[in-house]
């Protein structure tokens, strides 16, 4: 499997399955974020947790992918994906702003992306994440979860890997911490820079969280 970043919560998810390779690409984000989307993403499938700039531009997606932005069961050419609804803390009018949390369950592996999450998971949200291998969580404080928060909720999920996302980038007009500030609050875990993480399961970490940051 490959996972490749492309900025806020976005990720490309590239698996192999018996009916050959799968691509996913979650949140897609519009250019007036300030970050420039790349323009030749094809996919299978898009989840989208928010439905907010920073994660609905379905139009960059080209190709006919089957579009998942609500809570539930799928299947794709043998990968399975659950929709978790987790409203937000955040509300707008009034209204607790919905958010998705989505669990990926391909090559033997369980990943979870927790969308724009700004608070800590119900004893409901958490069952619904049980043995989880890697972990896309959003760390820059804000609108999403704060460095602090964001290591409280690896804690209750316990993966084997994290990926920090939606943090403070070049040129984004929102107004994140940096990840150096959620580094900090995990100062004792292993820590993996790389352009593009390539995983098998053979290859999880048996017994220390590992956090691999993944380059824009």
């Amino acid at each position: 499997m490959q996972i490749i970043w492309n900025g806020l919560s976005c990720f490309e998810i590239i698996t192999n399955t018996s009916e050959g390779e799968v691509t996913l690409v979650v949140d897609p984000y519009d250019n007036a974020t300030g970050l420039r989307f790349p323009r030749t993403l094809e996919a299978n499938v898009v989840l989208v947790s928010h439905d907010e700039e920073d994660a609905n531009n379905l139009a960059a997606i080209a190709g006919t992918p089957q579009v998942i932005d609500m809570p539930g069961e799928f299947e794709v050419r043998q990968v399975f994906m659950y929709g978790v609804d987790a409203p937000l803390k955040r509300e707008v009018k009034g209204v607790h702003v919905a958010n998705n949390l989505f669990r990926i369950e391909c090559e033997g592996m369980h990943i979870a992306h927790l969308g724009s999450l700004d608070r800590a998971l119900s004893d409901k949200e958490l069952q619904e994440l049980e043995n989880i291998d890697i972990l896309m969580v959003p760390v820059g404080g804000g609108r999403v979860l704060t460095p602090k928060l964001a290591a409280e909720v690896i804690a209750q999920i316990e993966p084997r890997v994290v990926i920090p996302m939606t943090y403070e980038l070049p040129n984004l007009k929102e107004s994140l911490q940096p990840l150096s500030a959620f580094m900090k609050e995990m100062a004792g875990a292993k820590k993996e820079e790389m352009n593009k993480y390539k995983v098998a399961r053979k290859d999880l970490p048996e017994e220390d969280l590992l956090i691999v940051t993944l380059s824009k």
